[in-house]
């Protein structure tokens, strides 16, 4: 017997061998296509009692019901005087209890049925997420419904969560990444909600009354969007549901407006001083909204730029050519409604922080100049083609995937059209976008890191780093009072 399991081993070594050997590089091995097509989002759109919208698909493969609620409420619509207050809802809406729940006899009951229950407030978007078995689908649905409806916001959990929060703040500045993040944005975007940030006395003001207040202004039924897939009947869960939210009318809701204009800062180096041995790097202005024509274009542009890991430029020729850094690259970020930014990042070491920044603005100006290459396109174009099924790797993402397309208003095709959007772009395009959205003489160059080393550069580029234009010295602001710290 064992000779026998031998020899079928041996023969299927052969054969896997055989097969490999039809290829002698992996840039050889040939796969087929990926053929999907998203299905259609009118298929899956149910509404509820109250106008309460959804998008539910019935999925058996596992006995499992899962849940999402999108909510239009964010941290930008939080009053300026209560920076914060968005931090300490998405603590507190399940913690804080209901009416008729402790907040935590919630968690301790989801943790007894083995689920999940979790609530994350963004910048225009909340969710409120449930995961448990199909069994105890009512149950779920039940205290799913009372959370998103009815919080209390208890006295004792908000106390310790504002503790928390105003302890969190020493750490605001100890993290350079975190520090870069936020300073480049303030920059771009200037005094304004997007830019507003907490400190001790903000979080020490905020209170049950106020939260209870933005939570019936935000959480309405025709303000929510859910998205739902499990094993249950969808007729049946309809009943369900609607039962559980019959009561709840909301009200009318507004939002605050927000800025769609900024100031342009002056193209030039920021330098913030800290004392470490690397420099973190930020080379950039604003970009984009995700609804703006060029969207697609721009996006195979960025990859072929610096957003497509090893096989980008900035990456190849930042690490792999001058071996400077394990961290650059490019990024459009993007922001439901308003315009994103754009940059150019590196961390590297002190006396490189020149070499490498003047690299990267080399590569802005050569997507700008030089027309990319047919194996860049092709890498590009296949990364997004391959890539797009991602969205819809379960019923829950698929409905996910939805329900965001109605909350955020874009077209309910965007997901049919959405490859051949890709596949329109050419290297014409990727050239024109190039020059339209990226401008080198306009950017700034942010960089955190210990000033006489950064300034001072190394042998492939000397400094100062007034070489790269205007020098603006900035000075941090103290979490705690959101004073500015005057360096020595």
């Amino acid at each position: 017997m064992k000779k026998a399991v031998t020899a079928i081993l041996a023969m299927a070594f052969v054969c896997v061998s055989l097969g490999l050997g039809q290829a002698r590089h992996p840039s050889e091995l040939k796969y087929p296509s990926l053929k999907f097509d998203p299905p259609d989002p009118k298929a899956f759109r149910v509404e509820y009692a109250g106008g309460l919208r959804a998008y539910v698909q019935e999925d058996r493969d596992l006995p499992l019901f899962n849940i999402t609620a999108i909510v239009n409420c964010g941290g930008l619509y939080a009053p300026k005087e209560k920076v914060g207050l968005d931090s300490i809802l998405g603590d507190q809406l399940i913690k804080g209890g209901t009416k008729t729940r402790d907040g935590a006899a919630i968690e301790e009951r989801i943790d007894f049925l083995g689920g999940s229950l979790n609530f994350n407030v963004g910048e225009r978007t909340s969710t409120l997420t449930l995961s448990v078995l199909a069994k105890d689908l009512d149950e779920g649905l039940a205290i799913f419904f009372d959370v998103l409806m009815n919080p209390e916001f208890r006295e004792e959990p908000l106390k310790l969560a504002k503790a928390r929060f105003v302890e969190q703040l020493r750490q605001a500045n100890d993290q350079p990444s975190t520090v870069l993040s936020r300073e480049f944005g303030r920059l771009l975007y200037g005094d304004n909600a997007l830019t507003w940030r907490p400190s001790k006395a903000s979080y020490e003001g905020i209170t049950a009354a106020e939260l209870k207040a933005f939570h019936a202004r935000y959480f309405s039924p025709k303000n929510v969007v859910l998205a739902i897939a499990g094993d249950f009947s969808k007729a049946d869960l309809k009943v369900k549901i609607d039962k559980l939210v019959a009561g709840w009318k909301g009200t009318p809701v507004t939002f605050p407006a927000l800025p769609k204009s900024f100031p342009a800062p002056e193209p030039g180096v920021y330098f913030i001083q800290k004392a470490i041995n690397q420099g973190y790097i930020n080379i950039g202005h604003l970009g984009i909204e995700d609804t703006n024509p060029d969207y697609f274009a721009v996006q195979v542009m960025n990859f072929i730029l610096g957003g497509g890991s090893f096989t980008s430029r900035i990456t190849m020729k930042v690490r792999s050519d001058e071996g400077l850094s394990y961290g650059q690259g490019s990024r459009f970020t993007y922001r439901w409604g308003i315009p994103s930014t754009f940059s150019g990042y590196v961390q590297t070491k002190s006396s490189t922080v020149g070499y490498a920044i003047s690299l990267i603005l080399d590569e802005f100006r050569r997507i700008r100049t030089e027309p990319v290459s047919d194996a860049e396109m092709e890498t590009a174009v296949n990364y997004y083609l391959e890539s797009f099924s991602d969205s819809f790797q379960s019923a829950q993402a698929t409905m996910s995937s939805f329900a965001n397309l109605e909350m955020t208003g874009k077209p309910m095709d965007y997901y049919k059209t959405y490859r051949a959007k890709i596949q329109a772009v050419t290297k014409a395009r990727v050239q024109e976008v190039a020059a339209k959205y990226i401008h080198p003489d306009k950017a700034v160059l942010m960089i955190v890191g210990d000033w006489e080393p950064c300034n001072k550069g190394g042998d492939e580029w000397p400094g100062p780093l007034d070489r790269l234009g205007k020098v603006h010295r900035i000075n941090l602001t103290d979490p705690m009072t959101g004073e500015e710290i005057k360096n020595p």
